[in-house]
């Protein structure tokens, strides 16, 4: 995306490109290729006293599994949402090995945190939707950067996405429906998109992700579809069938895309860059009784071998999958 290239410019830039629009490629086993570990995260009521809202996951550098939550301050469906800070922690560090909570940190410093991401320095980002603020810490926790209020005028920003020059890109939400892109200082370089027939339609951009390319991938929750960017802004493809995509994250040369199925029953399927669909396994299993109720967050680590997932609503757990060993 060009420093200072305006929305209007932009677009028009972005549609000479529409050409270079694809799908993904859906012929893949339906065999589930992961199942849960229902003995992690291994959480007692001393260190967890209370389930909250799962709602983002994140591997930091060390491995470790962070989890971003609501606290006391769920957001309920047909209620209206409250806006007080979260007094309890808003992270949550597990041990991967072990499940246990070793640390939390960031008391006092969310209202609606939406979305957590973490990028290749180690750096721990945070999309709130409820201040209109992304903030920026370092591994433990530390403030480093907080971009927003009246300089940008975020309207429910869901997620970060962090390019290999250390800009980065923010989806600002249901409202303004547009991604802006920042230098690595937090000043701002451009936006893009548009609600409309035409290319680059964001309705609910609801995730990002950033492959090693530095190609940008846009889950839309509303459109039902995931499109490719490249890291000037220009559509490089659409990928249509993924249901209505929650969250997208980059591991090792797959994205990796959890859609919601219903409110009891989401999906994580794994895709390559051109959108051939590898992989897929159901976040709930058909007969499962546990309470795996709208899949919000994700997270892979280990090649893809461990997938985390939080969870919202009633279910308020952090779930991991393992992959199964097919005979």
């Amino acid at each position: 995306m060009p420093s200072h290239i305006s929305r209007r410019r932009f677009i028009q830039c972005c549609a000479l490109s529409l050409g270079a629009v694809g799908g993904p490629r859906m012929e893949a086993a339906t065999v589930e290729s992961h199942a849960p570990e229902l003995g992690w995260p291994a959480l007692t009521s001393d260190s967890y006293p209370e389930p909250c809202q799962m709602t983002g996951v994140a591997v930091a550098k060390d491995g470790s599994i962070l989890v971003l939550n609501h606290g006391e301050n769920p957001v309920e469906p047909q209620k209206p949402f409250k806006h007080e800070i979260i007094q309890k922690p808003g992270v949550l560090v597990i041990d991967a090995k072990s499940g246990k909570l070793v640390r939390s940190w960031g008391e006092n410093l969310f209202m609606r945190p939406h979305q957590i991401s973490v990028d290749a320095e180690g750096h721990v980002w945070i999309a709130d939707s409820g201040l209109k603020k992304v903030f920026k810490f370092d591994a433990l926790g530390k403030p480093l950067l907080e971009v927003g209020g009246n300089d940008v005028s975020f309207n429910l920003p869901t997620d970060v996405a962090v390019l290999s020059d250390g800009t980065f890109i923010v989806a600002d939400g249901a409202t303004n429906k547009r991604g802006v892109k920042f230098s690595p200082e937090g000043k701002v370089l451009g936006d893009w998109g548009l609600k409309g027939p035409g290319p680059i339609i964001l309705h609910t951009p609801h995730s990002l992700a950033v492959d090693d390319a530095d190609r940008v991938y846009v889950a839309d929750r509303e459109k039902h579809w995931v499109q490719v960017l490249n890291a000037d802004g220009e559509i490089q493809a659409t990928w249509k069938k993924v249901g209505a995509p929650l969250s997208i994250r980059y591991h090792q040369g797959s994205l990796y895309v959890l859609s919601n199925l219903s409110g009891k029953r989401g999906i994580v399927r794994r895709f390559n860059t051109e959108g051939d669909l590898q992989e897929s396994f159901h976040t709930r299993g058909l007969g499962r009784i546990q309470d795996y109720e709208w899949p919000h967050g994700l997270a892979v680590s280990d090649g893809g071998n461990s997938i985390y997932v939080g969870f919202i609503l009633t279910a308020r757990r952090v779930q991991r999958y393992r992959r199964v060993k097919q005979s």
